[in-house]
């Protein structure tokens, strides 16, 4: 089988923590040869663990060096568009962390470069690959609990300033619209949007409640999606508390968990698997097989963040997220 030489671009927590564990897994599929991130140290460090690949001081000689077929970029949200341009001007195939841009208007001109490529642009939204939200769809259109009228998702993160990821530098100063409730909320956007389909009109309040957190840090909605439920999601990234996501039917109600489904009075295990690992592994498949690329299409990407700026943009009026796309 045919490996894919990979360029990994940011050695930063998700390269280290959730993006290498998995490409460890997947090394019939993938060989890392070549790294660089904005500090040479965490480069040779990321190449050390990693089968010492060859470390560039700078992404641009890592392009001109001839030995990835394809990078993995883990940067700053800011630096999504441009890197994912110079890589396509090389030819060069790129998965890139989610969110897709800063905002929707810089996230377009990303849709636009990948529908003009002949190479893959695929963003790493590893919720559209949980199994859980894949079955809780499953058991939705089987009917079990009758017609979906209401869902309700309670998030409390409950971060402080111990936290690596509040400690980023891109993070304390946000360059993405909401900060933290875009840096996240894309992953629930995406769960709410593969389970329900699209959500039409969003009324929200967004608050900056925490002195250590970059940006707003408490997002709470009322929407609607096209197809008439209604739906309220509430995030907190300072505040803590229990997580509840509840579906409610015409013929009964299902709580979501992330290892099993309680329907009505049933318990419906769903096996744990590695979501960046099947994100992976799907990449691989869109470039070689030439598999339809269906979930890290960059246009769904770009309506997960425009839920979410619509969310942050609205102050509580009501606003459709057409608005944003147009």
């Amino acid at each position: 089988m045919k490996k894919i030489r990979l360029g990994i671009v940011g050695c930063g927590i998700a390269a280290r923590t959730l993006h290498f564990p998995a490409l460890k897994e997947l090394s019939h599929l993938f060989e890392i040869t070549a790294v660089t991130s904005r500090t040479r140290a965490h480069a040779e460090e990321f190449a050390r663990m990693s089968g010492n690949p060859v470390v560039f001081d700078s992404y641009e000689e890592l392009l001109d060096s001839g030995l990835v077929d394809a990078v993995d970029l883990a940067v700053p949200v800011d630096l999504n568009l441009p890197f994912i341009e110079r890589a396509l001007q090389k030819g060069v195939h790129v998965i890139c962390e989610k969110p897709i841009s800063t905002d929707v208007k810089t996230g377009k001109k990303i849709v636009a470069l990948s529908r003009n490529s002949n190479k893959v642009v695929y963003i790493a939204e590893n919720f559209r690959h949980a199994s859980v939200f894949w079955k809780a769809k499953e058991l939705i259109e089987a009917g079990k609990i009758g017609e979906v009228v209401y869902t309700s998702w309670q998030i409390w993160v409950g971060m402080d300033e111990s936290n690596e990821y509040v400690r980023t530098d891109w993070r304390k100063e946000p360059k993405h619209v909401g900060g933290f409730l875009s840096d996240g909320g894309v992953h629930h956007a995406a769960a709410l949007r593969l389970i329900f389909g699209e959500v039409e009109w969003v009324s929200a309040v967004a608050e900056d409640l925490s002195p250590h957190l970059g940006g707003m840090d408490f997002l709470s909605t009322l929407f609607e999606f096209e197809n008439g439920i209604v739906g309220n999601y509430t995030v907190s990234y300072s505040l803590k508390g229990e997580d509840e996501f509840e579906v409610v039917g015409t013929k009964g109600k299902m709580f979501i968990f992330w290892d099993k489904i309680v329907l009505n009075d049933d318990v419906v295990a769903v096996p744990q698997e590695d979501s960046y690992q099947r994100e992976f592994e799907d990449f691989y498949h869109v470039i070689v097989t030439g598999k339809p690329n269906n979930l890290g299409n960059p246009e769904e990407a770009l309506k997960d963040l425009a839920f979410i700026e619509a969310c942050v943009k609205s102050n509580g009026e009501k606003t459709f997220i057409s608005e944003f796309l147009l």
